[in-house]
């Protein structure tokens, strides 16, 4: 009877809605140059790119796959100088950061002041505005990237740069 229970309680368990955190990051460099010129291209940014959720650990962990999710949403966005340590942001205006399929592109984060809302050295670093956009169409597709864009100059050494980005995933049978 004991087992019958428990069985039953994992079996209601395993039907209702799933709801667990799990982060992705990558790393880019920027090119430097003594002049400073203006920065064209942001460098796209391992492990952000051709990301496919089905390899994610957290969901293998939580047993849920990409069909499953209702709702994903960004709870934090951190982007921060590796190298050189000493290094600022201060080359930087504002940024961006959009999840983009074949079929679909979004800007779901922004920092319109990148040099007056980061961290001094070492490792600076800058929080980002979340927009609210909800990222579960992005997920559930085989393969999304989270491409990072905005303004500003080269500085003046190559950097190194490193972003991290909370999700909150909503999942369940639909």
């Amino acid at each position: 009877m004991r087992l019958f229970l428990v069985a039953a309680a994992l079996g209601v368990s395993a039907c209702g809605p799933i709801s667990f955190t799990t982060q992705v990051a990558g790393q880019g460099t920027v090119a430097g140059s003594p002049l400073g010129a203006l920065l064209s291209t942001f460098p796209s940014l391992g492990s952000l790119t051709n990301i496919d959720f089905a390899q994610n650990q957290d969901f293998q962990n939580n047993q849920v796959t990409r069909d499953m999710v209702r709702t994903v949403t960004v709870t934090g966005l951190t982007l921060r100088v590796v190298t050189p340590a000493n290094a600022d942001l201060s080359f930087l205006e504002s940024l961006e950061f959009s999840a983009r399929t074949s079929s679909r592109d979004a800007v779901f984060a922004r920092q319109p002041d990148v040099a007056g809302a980061a961290t001094r050295p070492p490792n600076a670093s800058v929080a980002f505005e979340l927009l609210g956009v909800d990222l579960a169409p992005f997920v559930r597709e085989p393969s999304m990237t989270l491409a990072l864009s905005g303004r500003g100059r080269q500085p003046a050494a190559d950097t190194t740069i490193e972003v991290q980005v909370a999700l909150r995933v909503e999942a369940g049978l639909r």
